[in-house]
């Protein structure tokens, strides 16, 4: 319920700052009773710079310190972090989808008979704004032995059906 509400707070201060390409991860409240830590991870469709996280955060530090709303919700002490999603954290947001097009992305997925799969593959295309049905296009990759990352047919995946979805580091 706490990070619900914050979340929806976070949200509307981004646009009051002028922020409305920065979009909400995640916010996640930890601590104590005495001081509360509140983590908030942002990100854009092409990426977020330092500079503009410590804009945000210096935005939301602002709200908050007007907001009772806030206070009510993590205390008058709290410590406010803002940040980028780190690596091997799963996809928060459909629009981090859009943002990792080309990436190569570890999912865990069911089918119609809810069967669980795990694939690794090349993200190809994310619909996933403005459409009844959001789905990705995943080029799956073959691993196993003997076998280096053979490509097999595109496999369109409606959002529905993916459980958890990684963005793997390549190198």
């Amino acid at each position: 319920m706490v990070k619900e509400r914050l979340a929806s707070f976070i949200c509307g201060a981004l646009a009051a700052c002028g922020k409305e390409s920065v979009f909400l991860v995640d916010v996640r409240v930890k601590g104590t009773a005495r001081i509360s830590k509140v983590e908030v991870l942002v990100d854009t469709d092409t990426g977020i710079s330092i500079a503009t996280c410590l804009l945000v955060n210096r935005c939301l530090i602002d709200v908050f310190e007007e907001s009772e709303d806030v206070k009510s919700l993590v205390g008058d002490d709290y410590e406010l972090t803002v940040s980028s999603p780190g690596i091997g954290e799963p996809i928060m947001n459909v629009r981090q989808y859009i943002r990792h097009t080309g990436h190569l992305l570890r999912l865990q997925y069911t089918d119609q008979d809810n069967v669980m799969y795990e694939a690794v593959g090349r993200l190809l295309t994310a619909e996933v704004l403005g459409v009844a049905a959001p789905f990705i296009v995943l080029e799956p990759i073959i691993e196993g032995k003997g076998k280096k990352g053979v490509h097999s047919e595109p496999v369109r995946l409606e959002l529905s059906c993916i459980k958890r979805a990684v963005v793997e580091v390549e190198f």
